[in-house]
């Protein structure tokens, strides 16, 4: 089935109601950022939704869910969150470690003795900061001889989700600079889980979803049944890289096994859910003030390849000079972004079904800010 690009365009499947809407003016605003977006990406479905504090501005889900049985996007579907996970763990990191759960700077080696020599000296600071000198993704991810692609593999248990880098060199010594590695939060997750005594994604129901009142957020885990997850989708001209007789406009992406990065890329939300977790983090409440220092104290410097970082949040500002916390996701079948202006007390978060699309997501983000920074 084709989708409509005039349909998708031009009709929107659900609008949330919101307590405290903003003003009809300044929600057509914004609508105008995300038709331009829908305009100039391949994209099935896209949800957002805007906090200010506590209040629900906007909420809002255009296109659909899933093309092959119809289904219309509404802003209870839930969407994959890709790297955006990665914030989700260092809050429940720094949440830890305001209870004295977890000491973020000492040698992990406390809480998992048996771990190789080259790692028992990181800390989980170090691992969240992007310092523990992890490697990230490599070619052999994906290779198709033994053990198979990373994302088809079956992950028994954490021993096996270890095998996957835990013996592979580092890239540098731990604290040495920042190097991007969604292993790095995969072993922090396991050394987190280790210290609690509890599984990692109970640990993120217990301590982030229920008291954060999230109830839409959860593992992306393929074979269980969830609902209003919705299906995801490649856009025709990446496919047609690999098979140049494709002729349509989307393909199914790839099912695949995130269980070897729940914390730093294998979570779901709805955007209203993600945007309340985002609006958390403006003032002590919900979240410590211990909490709230560990997670936006500026630990590294800003360089070609990364802003300066908090713990997993990014902390820079936009290019009207607003300070700006934030983190994007992307994987087979998804695009997500969490944007948090805390002078503002703006959170703003959307999310695609589609790989790749958009592609640059904090412009769009600020461009949405400004709608609802208007008189």
């Amino acid at each position: 089935m084709q989708l409509s690009r005039r349909a998708l365009l031009l009709s929107s499947a659900a609008l949330a109601t919101a307590a405290h809407a903003a003003p009809p003016r300044q929600i057509e605003s914004a609508r105008t950022v995300v038709r331009e977006i829908l305009a100039a990406n391949a994209i099935p479905a896209l949800s957002i939704a805007v906090m200010r504090g506590e209040e629900l501005l906007w909420a809002e889900a255009f296109g659909q869910a899933d093309l092959e049985l119809n289904v219309t996007a509404t802003t209870s579907h839930r969407f994959r969150l890709g790297s955006v996970s990665k914030v989700i763990t260092a809050t429940l990191a720094a949440a830890l470690a305001a209870r004295d759960v977890v000491d973020l700077d000492a040698p992990i080696a406390r809480y998992m003795p048996d771990l190789p020599e080259q790692h028992r000296a990181t800390t989980l600071r170090q691992l969240l900061t992007h310092r523990g000198g992890i490697r990230h993704y490599t070619d052999k991810d994906d290779s198709r001889e033994a053990p198979g692609p990373i994302d088809q593999r079956r992950y028994l248990n954490n021993a096996d989700i270890l095998a996957v880098f835990i013996n592979d060199p580092l890239i540098a010594k731990p604290g040495e600079h920042v190097s991007y590695s969604t292993f790095g939060y995969t072993l922090a997750s396991i050394v987190l889980e280790t210290a609690a005594q509890l599984p990692f994604v109970d640990l993120v129901q217990r301590d982030i979803a229920t008291p954060l009142g999230l109830q839409s957020l959860s593992a992306d885990a393929p074979m269980w049944i969830v609902p209003n997850r919705v299906s995801g989708y490649v856009p025709a001209e990446l496919v047609r890289k690999v098979f140049p007789a494709f002729d349509g406009k989307f393909a199914n992406a790839p099912q695949n096994n995130p269980a070897y990065k729940w914390a730093g890329g294998g979570l779901l939300a709805t955007p209203s859910d993600l945007a309340r977790f985002g609006a958390a983090h403006l003032a002590p409440g919900k979240l410590s003030k211990s909490a709230l220092n560990t997670l936006f104290t500026v630990y590294t410097e800003r360089n070609e390849r990364s802003p300066p970082l908090g713990l997993g949040w990014r902390i820079d500002e936009d290019a009207a000079k607003r300070l700006r916390w934030h983190h994007a996701g992307g994987q087979d079948g998804a695009r997500a972004s969490l944007v948090v202006y805390p002078k503002e007390k703006l959170s703003i978060a959307f999310a695609t079904n589609v790989t790749q699309a958009p592609g640059e997501v904090n412009g769009p983000s600020a461009r949405i800010a400004d709608a609802f920074f208007a008189a």
